[in-house]
């Protein structure tokens, strides 16, 4: 069986030992409460991602000269808070899903948690297989609860259970103190699976419009926004566990960030940090047909997630070493998900 990596692998992630199989065992449970699973099971990621791809803009607040430029290369990675990283699964909170075993609630793990042990089990009332049935419930499925993929991960992330998010990303100065910032990847488009990904920010220095500050060499202040756009969609295969019609998983990530970045170089030594507000919005979707009972009942586009953070303050410490053309730089960010991000460029002018 495919695993479930097509989506996370755009985003720095290896893969999950859970397949879209597994996933679709959540649907027999019928659109509520496979909505309410995935949302305690995937939010961590998406607020991860949000947050990891407002981060890796600068390592200076100084803009490059008219025509210089940078490539650089940036790996964040967003730290998932402890209360995140897993879930109280509780019995009452779900109209046909429940643990087996017959215990009433458990901790289960999010995607960006450790492994577990427990299960879960679907039940309907027979009548809704079989009208000439009496009253009753019948069990339709049990699985693994999915195991998370934190622990996976953490060689990619500084050792830290993280959401990661790469950054591949080049920048160029234009006039007056003025820098435009492009991330890009090749778009792909097969049968299969599709993705894009772009991002644009400007940076223009401050300092040079005020009279003490523009005298002073070492320091500089800009104000910067970012924005961030990623989509991808992959076609569910056609043997998975439920038949049906157009079966695919859509992620998308919107990200844009407004900062004040203030810096100082000493030799080849660069301090940094930034103040600002960040915005993100990510979405995860399950399209298509599913039939959970072949004849009785058919879920459609079943599953619609999204995080959202609007207005979040952000704080950015960061330090760069320059040597000739080869930038180094690492920077940690304070916000609800911590993050951490280091990087490697090359820098003109």
């Amino acid at each position: 069986m495919k695993k479930i990596k097509i989506i996370f692998l755009t985003a720095g992630l290896l893969s999950s030992s859970t397949s879209f199989a597994q996933f679709e065992n959540f649907l027999r449970g019928g659109i509520d409460d496979a909505n309410l699973l995935f949302n305690n099971y995937m939010t961590p990621f998406l607020k991860g991602m949000g947050y990891g791809f407002n981060n890796g803009w600068y390592n200076t607040a100084k803009p490059h000269q008219t025509l210089g430029f940078d490539v650089t290369f940036s790996l964040n990675a967003a730290i998932v808070p402890v209360a995140d990283q897993s879930f109280i699964f509780n019995n009452a909170d779900y109209n046909n899903t429940r643990l087996l075993g017959g215990a009433t609630s458990a901790t289960l793990p999010t995607l960006m948690g450790g492994p577990t042990t427990e299960s879960l089990e679907n039940y309907v009332d027979q009548q809704l297989i079989d009208p000439n049935l009496p009253p009753g419930e019948i069990i339709v499925g049990n699985y693994p609860a999915p195991d998370g993929i934190g622990n996976d991960i953490k060689a990619f992330t500084f050792n830290q259970l993280a959401v990661p998010s790469p950054i591949i990303q080049a920048g160029i100065g234009i006039i007056k103190g003025t820098e435009i910032k492009v991330r890009w990847m090749p778009a792909i488009n097969r049968q299969d699976f599709s993705f894009k990904y772009f991002g644009i920010g400007g940076m223009h220095s401050i300092s040079q419009w005020i009279p003490v500050l523009k005298d002073l060499p070492f320091l500089d202040i800009s104000g910067f926004i970012g924005y961030t756009t990623i989509s991808a969609e992959y076609a569910i295969p056609a043997n998975t566990a439920l038949p049906g019609t157009n079966q695919r998983a859509t992620f998308d990530v919107n990200t844009i960030t407004y900062q004040l970045v203030a810096s100082a170089h000493v030799a080849v030594i660069t301090g940094y940090i930034g103040l600002g507000m960040d915005n993100y919005k990510t979405n995860f979707k399950m399209l298509g047909s599913y039939e959970i009972y072949p004849n009785v009942l058919t879920l459609t586009d079943p599953i619609n997630l999204e995080a959202r953070g609007e207005g979040g303050f952000r704080t950015t410490l960061g330090l760069r070493l320059k040597l000739a053309i080869i930038t180094l730089h690492a920077d940690y960010t304070i916000r609800e998900y911590n993050t951490l991000t280091a990087g490697l460029g090359f820098s003109f002018r």
